[in-house]
């Protein structure tokens, strides 16, 4: 298990406690790495992974998890049929429709999603959290690091990001910050480039979910991984502590 799959999997535990057992799907399950973890955890369990790229169903098909069935699927769009499931799963993947159809897609993503659960179902919803404003600094160490933040200034689509430099400290804004440190090593960088992590406070997701019909019963946030925190913290002087910058949200229908 690689580095990413295994925080993956930690994350993922997180969220079992909350699953309600029965008909499970996950709405953008990527590789399929929570399907795995929900397929050990709920055996007798019918779980569904949707994703709308054929590629990332491809491995996950190669997972070989007995009771799980893959649909090739846009997220934002009516799959089921109403009432078919128990519990809904959004694991890291409302910030990418976000990034591609805004609020609008993010409200047909949760309005289908309350549509398919039954009346006593449980919607789980575990992604990055938008920080509130906050101008923090941080300082590069390495110049091959240096050289992604400028690619990353030049290049990141989603909005325009501002920065002021006091001699060797960068002063920004807590979430453009964020943006950077969740960015300078992915290997899909231009489509992280186009992409946008940290699109909700927790205050925005409580207004979207209430307004989708939602019961918001359970938050709990979380930083980075204090392992992950001290690369990072190995490679940038930063003047803020590890922020909460990732919801677990549990809601019912």
């Amino acid at each position: 298990m690689g580095k990413a799959e295994f925080f993956s999997d930690r994350r993922s535990k997180r969220i079992i406690p909350y699953v309600k057992e029965g008909r499970i799907v996950e709405l953008g399950c990527g590789t399929g790495a929570t399907l795995s973890v929900l397929s050990r955890a709920f055996p007798r369990s019918i779980i569904v992974g949707v994703d709308h790229e054929m590629d990332s169903l491809e491995v996950a098909s190669k997972r070989k998890l007995e009771n799980v069935i893959l649909i090739k699927g846009d997220i934002t769009q009516r799959i089921f049929p109403s009432s078919s499931f128990d519990t809904v799963i959004f694991k890291f993947s409302l910030h990418e429709v976000y990034s591609s159809q805004g609020d609008k897609g993010v409200e047909r993503a949760l309005h289908n999603a309350h549509e398919i659960l039954k009346d006593d179902g449980v919607l789980i919803v575990y992604d990055h959290l938008k920080p509130n404003p906050q101008r923090v600094e941080f300082r590069i160490k390495q110049d091959v690091y240096r050289m992604k933040f400028e690619r990353f200034v030049e290049e990141f689509a989603p909005r325009k990001v501002k920065y002021e430099m006091k001699g060797e400290w960068i002063i920004m804004d807590i979430s453009d910050c964020l943006e950077f440190l969740t960015k300078y090593k992915g290997s899909r960088w231009q489509e992280e480039m186009r992409e946008t992590h940290f699109f909700y406070t927790e205050e925005e997701f409580r207004r979207i979910l209430k307004n989708s019909g939602f019961s918001i019963v359970h938050v709990r946030k979380y930083g980075f991984e204090k392992d992950v925190w001290r690369e990072k913290t190995s490679i940038f002087d930063v003047n803020f502590e590890n922020p909460k910058c990732y919801i677990l949200i549990v809601a019912e229908k």
